[in-house]
């Protein structure tokens, strides 16, 4: 049997989730215009990397060490700082990091400056003095000072109540902006946070990135000897989109951000990658109408499922388009000519492609699937397509498992055994069954199809899985029409229903045992979504409370 590693599911799902986060940027198409000319401030930070302060960070490990019952951990961080009087001087309240600045030139470097607050610079001297490091005052320079380090000095320069350090002298001869006006709206929102200003980057630098990446594309852009011309232009029309996109965030993106939070209110870590717009560009008006895009299947809620997934994706033309009504076609000749009736008369067959090759002319799919215990730690898979003429797909499926089941040996095949909201359902009873699929959905699975006047619904799993497929389509009917805007696609998994299968497998016993400590009581969930707004797209990964539990138990057990 055929078994998956941790690192190639991760490589998997995480390229899967890369092409949904850039097919969602493409549903909307960008313009261009020509590069505007604008003044310079050499003293407006490029990046700025910020620690929300230190009592947050301590808290944090505080609240992380509790969730296993390990207190002695952040004594031990809180001993070893008492051996440095507390970093008495440091206002640990407030934001410390780092900004990054393009020195003037022809040919502009990035420069770091770290920016660290203090709260009385006589008793960071006293604090520094017990370790054997000197702070001296630089002669004739205000607010300027040299940290003599066994091996090398830093340079210190005093503004806004911060120290901002580096060790060229030179690189403090500028006019520093206030650290909270580039720290506040981080540090309200992360514990860490790291933002690339594209506002404050000139044109120049911008274009002359997008100029490199266009020529690399251009350079990489040949056709390969084993890829058809279908493939071939499928890659070259998804790599310029990403150019595109890529194009369009550097002229009018505003920030790139990047985001860590560990929140002891939610019991969860969050990661988050934002792209904000500058006022009044097209990327806004490409957000504005993201934001009011969603899948029909946002409804759902994450936690009712094991595993879920769902999205909008658009479907081009000349490419995605064209391949899969290529595969259509293909199909066709796979079935008997008498499933497809006469142009009078259209079988059952015809209806059923005539519905799926007007979905895929629509330009896009809109699609979910979970999969949900049942029972003895089996799954079971719910899915839901939305049709364009669902109605004919409808007919079709009904008129054919009425012929099928008219046979003499129908080799499983079952018409009618439930009717739901109006859905009336078809059972198939697969002959061959591969081990893989018996070690996740039981050792008979069947499959329930059924389809609506808007979509088809599929289940996979033991015959109780029956029950599971109607009780979704019952809350379809009641809450499809609830979907949530700027919420195109998400993708979640309870990771303790995937241990089970590990420890199978017999992988990594030693994590497989702490993990099922860690998700003992709950805060599996694991959540990959999009947040849309009328001025930034964000990328989220929430992790559930168990997980802040593994990483300190992998820390603990070290």
């Amino acid at each position: 049997m055929q078994t998956l590693s941790r690192t190639s599911l991760f490589q998997r799902v995480t390229l899967t989730l890369s092409f949904l986060a850039i097919s969602t940027l493409a549903l909307a198409q960008p313009k261009t215009d020509e590069p505007r000319k604008e003044k310079i401030d050499w003293n407006q930070p490029i990046a700025v990397a910020s620690i929300a302060s230190i009592d947050r960070v301590l808290d944090d490990v505080d609240y992380m060490f509790s969730t296993i019952d390990k207190p002695e951990y952040p004594a031990m961080i809180k001993g070893f700082l008492a051996q440095y009087r507390n970093l008495d001087g440091i206002d640990k309240t407030r934001p410390l990091g780092a900004f990054v600045f393009l020195k003037e030139g022809i040919s502009p470097q990035p420069e770091v400056v770290g920016f660290i607050p203090i709260k009385d610079l006589d008793a960071l001297k006293t604090t520094l003095e017990e370790v054997g490091i000197l702070l001296n005052p630089v002669p004739d320079q205000e607010n300027r000072y040299t940290v003599a380090l066994p091996q090398f000095s830093l340079h210190l320069k005093m503004a806004h109540d911060y120290a901002f350090v580096q060790i060229k002298s030179e690189a403090l001869d500028r006019d520093f902006y206030n650290p909270d006006e580039f720290t506040k709206p981080l540090a309200e929102k992360y514990d860490i946070a790291a933002s690339l200003l594209l506002k404050n980057v000139p044109e120049p630098m911008r274009m002359m990135a997008v100029d490199l990446a266009s020529a690399r594309i251009d350079d990489q852009l040949q056709k390969k000897e084993s890829e058809t011309d279908l493939q071939f232009e499928s890659r070259k029309a998804t790599t310029m989109m990403i150019f595109k996109q890529f194009q369009t965030i550097a002229k009018e993106g505003s920030a790139l951000t990047l985001g860590y939070e560990l929140s002891r209110q939610k019991k969860q870590i969050l990661l988050h990658f934002g792209i904000e717009a500058k006022p009044g560009t097209d990327l806004t008006k490409q957000l504005e109408a993201l934001s009011q895009k969603a899948s029909q299947y946002s409804y759902l809620n994450a936690a009712d499922s094991d595993v879920l997934g769902y999205t909008i994706v658009p479907l081009h033309k000349d490419i995605e388009q064209k391949m899969l009504l290529d595969v259509i076609e293909q199909s066709k000749s796979n079935v008997p000519p008498v499933f497809f009736g006469s142009e009078a008369n259209p079988g059952p067959a015809a209806k059923i492609f005539k519905s799926a090759e007007s979905t895929v002319k629509s330009g896009k799919l809109d699609a979910h699937i979970k999969l949900v215990q049942n029972g003895d730690e089996k799954l079971a898979l719910i899915g839901a397509l939305k049709l364009q003429e669902a109605a004919s797909f409808r007919e079709g499926l009904q008129e054919f498992f009425d012929l099928i089941s008219q046979a003499e040996d129908t080799k499983g095949i079952k018409a009618n055994v439930a009717e739901v909201e109006g859905v009336v359902i078809h059972q198939i009873s697969p002959d061959d069954v591969k081990n893989n699929a018996r070690d996740i959905f039981g050792e008979n699975p069947v499959i329930f199809l059924g389809c609506s006047d808007t979509e088809c619904w599929v289940a996979m799993g033991e015959p109780s899985s029956l029950e599971l497929l109607s009780a979704s389509i019952s809350a379809a009917a009641k809450q499809g029409k609830q979907t949530k805007p700027g919420s195109p696609f998400l993708f979640s998994l309870k990771f303790a229903s995937i241990l089970p299968l590990a420890s199978q497998k017999n992988k990594d016993p030693e994590f497989v045992e702490s993990a099922k400590v860690a998700f003992a009581t709950g805060g599996d969930l694991v959540t990959f979504s999009p947040k849309i707004t009328a001025s930034q797209f964000s990328l989220n990964l929430e992790l559930g409370e168990g997980f802040i539990r593994l990483f300190s138990l992998a820390i603990a057990n070290r």
